[in-house]
């Protein structure tokens, strides 16, 4: 490994497309960020969780109490660590190019500093001595895998140069040694820790958490987690974790100055009304007003066009009609317990108000259009589940990518002789994924394992990656990472009949019984009347050559599902999802035997059969999982804000859409009824044609939108 990590190409300039060198630093990372989450996990103590208080069970239910004490480890990790990015953020990257804050008077088509963002930055030359704890560029990592969130915050806070520089690739190659240890100059900690005020280690910061009541200002010290607090924990206690500190899943605190409770929802809400503060004091737009849903990109009207500008008007309904009401939400008042389902209430009876409409857009539109409908869900998408200043919740995106992490390391590339050219296939593999996206505007493309790796090391280079997917697609490509699970399967299926009618190849090359079974629901039986199918001759050929022998389900790149989530939904929504569900698992099995009797015929090994539990093991413990498309989760849900790899659908669930913004003839596979949907936390993606992303259950695009 030294030999082959020794020369790699990483300019400071990135290329406008990722090459092996990228690739191979990219996996150098990943496997960072793995040890990192085996140290945390394992450090027994930290965060006061002791293994100790699950020695005094047996069996599986002490096996199980272990992997969720080193879980919950990391899952504080995190929480930490995403407070930890926001004040680098704030206090060093906001320093490099001196940024100043979007204006909503800056939203115009004349402003080029708003219409040409994309193109206007520099791109900054990174010393590893300004590089961030580990942690933290973990966080950062996972943003920027998040690209229309990451472009719309990077214009927001004025951080041009930011994005055209995107991830400094020789820094943190430099970084980084070959036993994947991180290490950076004193003077780089120094650094951190002069401008930001905590320390270079996650772990040396206090536990305490110091915050001010968003009701009354008074200064609060919070636990981050009450777990481990007792010395005589009850069974309950030591198997659930069930914690109320502010990393905790329910962080309840009652404020000893107004009286008033503080948790997460309320956090939620206490930011949007910060926003709104801003929005009517210092002229600074609301989230998920910025971009273009079409196109992802910065987009703006005329002078004559901005009074009544849809993208724009969740910020006039706000700043012209509802500023009061919001603005006294956070009045200290501890018998009233508001949330954000209060402002979805204020909305859509605000909406539904003819003369609203009118006054917030211009005389002659009384009509609440479908533009104004979208820009009402993607404003909300950045509040639901989402106290922090990002256009995300980070936490939960880091959650999902260390599963994808995970995999990486299984298949360990790194180790392997051809690793060069392993990558080198794998970017000809991403160049045609990125083709059948653009040719199917309206169809969700989701990527294998290997492709992903590609199509992540590109999107951690924001301006090479904008400028490629406009150029081939017209529209800024989305990979937000939230998808139904099932929609997952069938979007994947889609992809790879179309990617082996396309280029003659199989799409996964792997031969579990997943990726078997669905290589074989692509080809028909009524073909065989004209003699062997396409997709039969390619299938043929990915055995007869001897390319099926080295790809193993253990050590192969078949679906990249760290984007699968379950749904969360009511109770008749939940049963037509489960009877869909049902369908789809007979199906899978349909085209498994199928598979089966096809490889007894040509004389191959047929595919074996794992049981669930063999698909993925965490913590020293088996998640039991059907098939490879499945959402992993948190054991527990014990992640501080919610369980991240679930997400609310239908009407009056947490996270739904304001009723009236989704319309009707919302596309087939629709996951939220009348009122209600999902889009990475519900709302924004609903038929927005592409704006939506891997959370986008209504027809917005899927993975690769």
């Amino acid at each position: 490994m030294n030999a082959a990590f020794a020369n790699l190409n990483l300019p400071s300039v990135p290329p406008s497309f990722p090459t092996s060198d990228h690739c191979l630093a990219h996996l150098k990372l990943l496997n960072t960020f793995h040890a990192l989450k085996e140290d945390v996990g394992y450090t027994d103590g930290l965060f006061g969780l002791w293994d100790a208080r699950c020695e005094v069970l047996e069996g599986r239910v002490r096996d199980e109490a272990l992997a969720r004490t080193r879980e919950k480890r990391w899952a504080l990790y995190i929480a930490r660590a995403v407070e930890r990015f926001e004040v680098w953020w704030l206090k060093f990257l906001c320093t490099l190019e001196e940024a100043r804050r979007l204006e909503c008077k800056e939203m115009l088509g004349t402003e080029m500093k708003f219409m040409q963002f994309t193109s206007r930055g520099r791109v900054q030359k990174w010393t590893t001595s300004m590089l961030p704890p580990v942690d933290v560029l973990m966080v950062w990592h996972s943003f920027m895998l998040n690209p229309r969130n990451y472009l719309e915050d990077c214009i927001r806070f004025g951080l041009k140069d930011l994005w055209a520089t995107g991830l400094p690739w020789a820094a943190v190659n430099e970084a980084i040694d070959t036993n994947f240890n991180y290490t950076v100059p004193a003077d780089g900690m120094n650094i951190f820790a002069g401008m930001t005020g905590l320390n270079w280690s996650n772990a040396d910061d206090p536990i305490i958490k110091t915050m001010h009541c968003p009701r009354c200002s008074q200064q609060l010290n919070i636990p981050w987690t009450t777990c481990g607090k007792n010395r005589n924990p009850s069974y309950e206690e030591i198997t659930k974790l069930l914690g109320t500190g502010y990393g905790d899943r329910d962080f309840s605190y009652i404020c000893h100055r107004c009286g008033g409770e503080i948790n997460h929802k309320f956090l939620r809400l206490a930011k949007f009304r910060k926003d709104t503060e801003k929005l009517i004091m210092q002229d600074w737009p609301l989230g998920g007003t910025i971009l273009s849903p079409a196109s992802g990109a910065p987009e703006a009207p005329s002078e004559k066009e901005w009074p009544s500008y849809p993208n724009t008007f969740p910020n006039r309904v706000v700043r012209i009609e509802l500023r009061s009401r919001i603005l006294e939400l956070t009045k200290p008042n501890s018998s009233k317990k508001p949330t954000m389902d209060d402002v979805k209430n204020m909305i859509e009876t605000a909406v539904k108000d003819r003369h609203v409409i009118r006054r917030c857009n211009s005389r002659s539109m009384s009509n609440f259009l479908k533009g104004e409908r979208l820009s009402i869900r993607k404003m909300m998408s950045r509040y639901w589940e989402n106290a922090s200043p990002f256009a995300l919740e980070l936490g939960g995106a880091v959650i999902r990518q260390s599963i994808f992490v995970e995999k990486m390391h299984n298949i360990d590339w790194l180790h392997s002789p051809a690793a060069t050219d392993t990558m080198r296939r794998l970017l000809i593999k991403y160049a045609r994924f990125i083709e059948i996206i653009a040719s199917n505007p309206k169809q969700n493309a989701v990527p294998t394992l290997d492709l992903d790796l590609a199509w992540h090391t590109h999107q951690l280079s924001p301006k090479s990656y904008y400028d490629y997917s406009m150029r081939r697609s017209g529209k800024f490509i989305d990979h937000d990472d939230k998808m139904d699970e099932d929609a997952l399967s069938a979007a994947f299926e889609w992809t790879s009949k179309t990617y082996e009618k396309l280029f003659q190849e199989v799409y996964s090359e792997c031969t579990c019984w997943y990726c078997e079974a669905i290589r074989s629901r692509h080809i028909s039986s009524s073909m065989r009347l004209w003699g062997t199918s396409k997709h039969e001759k390619v299938l043929d050929s990915f055995y007869d050559s001897g390319a099926a022998q080295l790809c193993p389900p253990d050590k192969s790149a078949h679906i990249s599902s760290h984007s699968a989530v379950k749904p969360l939904d009511s109770s008749i929504q939940h049963a037509v999802a489960a009877r869909l569900r049902q369908q789809r698992k007979l199906k899978l099995e349909e085209a498994y035997d199928k598979a089966c009797r096809r490889a007894e015929a040509k004389g191959r090994p047929l595919p074996p059969r794992r049981t669930p539990s063999e698909y993925y093991g965490g913590w020293g413990y088996p998640y039991l999982m059907y098939g490879p498309y499945m959402a992993v989760g948190v054991i527990g849900g014990v992640y501080y804000a919610g369980d991240p790899c679930v997400m609310p659908v239908g009407e009056g669930m947490t996270g739904s859409c304001v009723a009236g913004t989704c319309g009707v003839g919302v596309a087939a596979g629709a996951s939220g009824g009348p009122g209600g949907c999902a889009g990475g936390g519900a709302c924004g993606s609903c038929g927005s044609g592409g704006g939506g992303g891997c959370g986008s259950s209504c027809g917005g695009g899927g993975c690769s939108s």
